[in-house]
């Protein structure tokens, strides 16, 4: 098998900087540094696919000279053209199936350009050289069921330079060491051994960066490789300010130490992670942890929490200082603000108000005022006057802005409904008779205190016992048995006999009415969003009271009134704190001392309604139903024959009161 030249020089120089205890990176840093300075023009990148294998033909305008690295979580290959310029229109290729599932491209640093190839999995590669191009041919078959990585095996060929480069393996970094161990020179993976820039650019979610700026590569590749180690260190150690479980992404390490310096730790840091570590002087004490494969920013926060420490994180630079120390330094700087603040020279500007009030916005716009600050509102030309440093008027004027505008308006219309029903039905009886035996002797008849039957005998009628009288000549009436008339009859019915010895009067009386009553009333009012309204109607009663001799006059009002304070929703709902009161003078109630009786119905509530809608904010139902029976004792209650013995009066009554409430936001 035939490997590449070149890359076989990479790999013994990284692996002579391991050997020496450099860092990898800069060795390949000097590798690149070395390469050919002839300018190559990468100018076309294509994804050929089938069944079989897939391949990636990267084709340019001078010498490719390629190094790859193929780096798990997710799976990708990294393609680097040392000494080439990217000139492509694309920055991204999709795949159309596996293993590639796209190919990303970008400008690294301004003598590298960077293709990473995203893979669905560990599928073997192998990198030619195809007239000037630079072809990688992916296999798609998948790896071995022992989790090993597939070998390729070399088919040399004449005209083509063939590199078969095998995927690194997944080794788990493990660091030992006791107090009687020297500190090693930690070495990693190649895979982990690339610059922390490198790492943030063939990160698949994050695409690559054609522009050719390298700083802002490397800042939001720290920003990536450190998201977790950024969180509060006040914060129990895997939670988030806000009480989430914070999910950490660095590299598994596995640490066995044992009385190790603390400085030793977060060398080790450095070398993991690639940040710039920094220590504050108070930083002491040593450390012994024992840890299998846990995410090395969750084991820097473990360390940090443990000894009491921590971090700032600024671009690529991480600091490490004790609690006390940066509390004194946010003292120092709050201080130093504060002086600054008191050293400016105040200044007076004046702030007209279109809309709001100057004394109500006053005391709003003071508490966000310096120490120095105050402000004074002039009435009369609704302003308001601001003494303070500069640097708080600009936090004066954009409360102002948001504070000092056009409110909208609503126009709020009630409806008092009041319906009465009223039934009364009233049936009576008035009966009287009188009679004698033949002989004479026995007379029945009624008691004329009872009551005197309204019909009086007439001529040519025989007289009935107990009516004086001679034929011919009128007589008095029919004294009654049962009198239990109608009061205020409508209708009757009469029955009447006479002979010489029996006589009755019989008379039935009937009533019966019915009433419906209607009252409506509709107060209408326009008001500010959240400002309150009043509109009322009616009459104001006087009332005279007499306190320690003194006479005074008050007025009661007896008025219907709407009270509401409407507040207009983002949503374009009217929240509404409503009263409606309607008060009159009951008649039918006798004064007191002159002083007339009111009724009153009233409802209060706090309602949310749709713009235009109406609601029923409150109703009154009273019903009153009254039943009331005359009888003769003992007959009265009999059946049927109990009717002559009775008088029945009804008497229903019922009584409804609703309230309705309509707003609407007035346009403009």
């Amino acid at each position: 098998m035939t490997t590449n030249w070149r890359a076989a020089r990479f790999g013994c120089l990284i692996l002579a900087g391991v050997m020496l205890g450099g860092n990898p990176a800069s060795v390949r840093g000097q590798e690149s540094a070395g390469a050919s300075t002839a300018s190559t023009v990468i100018s076309s990148v294509a994804i050929t696919q089938d069944p079989q294998r897939a391949a990636i033909r990267v084709e340019g305008a001078g010498r490719l000279d390629v190094h790859a690295v193929r780096m798990p979580n997710p799976e990708r290959l990294v393609l680097d053209f040392v000494g080439a310029r990217l000139s492509v229109e694309k920055t991204s290729i999709p795949g159309v199936s596996a293993p590639v599932r796209g190919v990303r491209m970008g400008q690294f640093r301004p003598d590298v350009a960077r293709v990473v190839i995203d893979l669905t999995g560990s599928a073997p590669y192998q990198i030619a050289h195809e007239s000037g191009a630079v072809v990688v041919y992916l296999a798609a078959q998948p790896a071995g069921e022992n989790g090993s990585t597939p070998t390729s095996t070399a088919r040399v060929s004449p005209k083509k330079d063939i590199s078969f480069v095998a995927q690194a393996p997944r080794v788990s970094r493990r660091i030992e060491k006791t107090s009687n161990m020297a500190v090693p020179h930690f070495s990693l993976p190649n895979g982990l051994t690339q610059p922390l820039a490198t790492l943030a650019t063939v990160n698949p979610k994050q695409p690559a960066r054609p522009d050719g700026s390298a700083q802002e590569a490397t800042q939001q590749a720290v920003q990536q490789a450190s998201s977790a180690a950024s969180t509060v260190a006040t914060q129990p150690i895997g939670t988030t300010p806000t009480g989430q479980t914070t999910r950490y992404t660095g590299e598994p390490i596995s640490v066995n130490l044992k009385d190790v310096d603390l400085k030793d730790f977060f060398r080790l840091i450095h070398e993991i992670s690639g940040l710039n570590v920094i220590l504050d002087p108070n930083v002491k004490g040593t450390l012994t942890i024992v840890l299998d494969e846990v995410p090395w920013d969750q084991a820097l926060d473990l360390v940090l929490q443990n000894n009491g420490l921590e971090k700032q994180l600024t671009g690529n630079v991480l600091r490490v200082a004790t609690r006390d120390t940066l509390k004194k330094e946010a003292d120092t700087a709050r201080d130093l603000i504060r002086a600054q603040a008191e050293a400016v020279a105040p200044v007076t500007v004046t702030r007209v108000l279109s809309y709001a009030k100057a004394a109500t916005m006053k005391d709003t716009l003071k508490k966000f005022l310096s120490a120095r600050g105050d402000i004074f509102s002039d009435d009369r030309s609704n302003q308001l006057i601001i003494r303070d440093i500069p640097s708080v008027i600009p936090v004066i004027d954009n409360l102002l802005h948001q504070l000092d505008r056009k409110s909208q308006q609503v126009e709020i219309e009630a409806r008092v409904v009041q319906a009465s029903r009223t039934f009364s039905q009233d049936i009576g009886v008035q009966w009287g008779f009188a009679g004698s035996t033949t002989s004479g002797r026995t007379i029945f008849g009624g008691p004329s205190s009872v009551g005197v039957s309204p019909v009086t005998t007439g001529s040519g009628l025989p007289q009935p016992p107990l009516i004086g009288g001679t034929s011919g000549t009128s007589s008095s009436g029919l004294p009654f048995n049962v009198n239990l008339g109608v009061g205020a009859p409508t209708s009757g019915f009469f029955f009447g006999h006479r002979s010489p010895n029996f006589a009755v009067d019989l008379f039935i009386t009937a009533a019966e009415a019915k009433g419906i009553g209607k009252l409506l009333s509709k107060p209408k009012v326009i008001t500010q969003n959240n400002e309150k309204a009043t509109v009322k109607q009616g009459q104001k009663i006087p009332i005279q009271t007499t306190i320690n001799n003194t006479i005074s006059v008050q007025y009661i009002d007896a008025v219907l009134k709407l009270e509401v304070t409407p507040q207009i929703t983002a949503e374009g709902t009217v929240f509404m704190d409503v009263l409606v009161e309607n008060t009159q003078v009951d008649s039918g109630i006798p004064r007191v001392m002159g002083i007339p009786a009111l009724d009153t119905q009233a409802a209060e509530t706090k309602v949310l309604v749709a713009d235009g809608g109406t609601v029923v904010i409150g109703g009154i139902i009273v019903t009153q139903q009254q039943t009331n029976v005359n009888q003769v004792p003992i007959l009265g209650s009999f059946p049927v024959i109990g009717r002559l013995f009775r008088e029945n009066s009804v008497l229903v009554t019922s009584s409804e009161l609703l309230f309705f409430l309509t707003p609407r936001i007035i346009p403009g």
